[in-house]
């Protein structure tokens, strides 16, 4: 009987253990929203450069159709969108897809392989995008998960690896959001890609607007191609205006609320309003989307 007392204590002692360094409820609920907004943003932007860049390379195969002053010069048909430029916007958003992948799998019950898979993600594209390595101190957040939670301690090293990693990636995070921000910004002077998407856009309206108000001088089957070239740049103008406001208050929001995760994680004081705004922009986002897809 003794015996059979002192096993179920330890027991006991052993689940109180287990279970006292584990993320709190608040922890775990904030981590869990702003994960899932960052997943959904960088799936979004994964997407979208994409789909810019076969944009511009659609209007301007359109442009170069109607507007008979393009010579064979102008046959570069994804600038500025090159395979390369975009692999590299590509790596930032897939980055930002990892880290809140790596924040839902920590603040859950998920696997230790899908903690690696993610951890691994998040470094490859985040090197890939900033081209620079990691500091220290983010490598050695992270390589805690990659090395693996083998054990049955593996919530205490969940909660334990959220509590370095939060914090030790906050400024990569910023710098992958301020990269988003000025792609999908449509500011004058702007380099970004819905600018240059714009753009294309406007000169494609312009070209066959020319055409559709020429009257007579063109052929039913030349003014049908106007026509329809018309309807592609107008869609793409009010594309990019939608998709530029909802993605500048996304981002935005990304970044209040990775720094008040850090004062969440930290159990500082803090208020989630901006967690709570940063996961209805995400909302909003995924939203406008679903409404302009091609």
């Amino acid at each position: 009987m003794k015996k059979n007392l002192t096993l179920i204590a330890g027991c006991l002692l052993f689940v109180v253990l287990l279970s006292g360094c584990g993320l709190t409820s608040k922890q775990i609920v904030q981590t869990q929203s702003f994960g899932s907004a960052t997943e959904n943003i960088g799936k979004l932007g994964e997407e979208e450069f994409v789909n810019i860049r076969n944009g511009i390379i659609e209007m301007n195969k359109e442009l170069v159709a109607i507007d008979n002053t393009k010579t064979a010069s102008d046959l570069k048909f994804d600038r500025p969108t090159s395979p390369e430029a975009t692999a590299t916007r590509i790596a930032a958003t897939k980055a930002l897809k990892s880290y809140g992948d790596l924040l839902v799998n920590l603040a859950t019950e998920d696997r230790a392989e899908d903690l690696q898979k993610a951890a691994n993600s998040l470094i490859n594209n985040t090197t890939a995008a900033l081209k620079k390595d990691l500091s220290e101190e983010e490598k050695g957040a992270i390589n805690k998960i990659i090395v693996g939670f083998g054990s049955f301690w593996i919530d205490n090293k969940k909660a334990d690896a959220a509590k370095e990693i939060i914090p030790a990636y906050e400024e990569s995070v910023n710098e992958l959001a301020d990269l988003l921000a000025e792609d999908f910004s449509l500011n004058d002077g702007s380099l970004g890609y819905i600018k240059a998407y714009d753009t294309t856009a406007k000169r494609l309206k312009n070209a066959s607007m020319r055409l559709v108000n020429a009257g007579d001088q063109y052929s039913v089957l030349e003014r049908d191609h106007a026509v329809q070239a018309l309807v592609l740049s107008e869609r793409a103008i009010s594309r990019a205006n939608e998709i530029s406001k909802k993605a500048e208050k996304a981002i935005d929001s990304l970044k209040k609320a990775n720094t008040e995760l850090v004062k969440v994680i930290k159990e500082e004081p803090y208020s989630t309003d901006d967690i709570k705004a940063y996961a209805k922009k995400v909302q909003e986002l995924v939203n406008m989307f679903q409404v302009l897809e091609n």
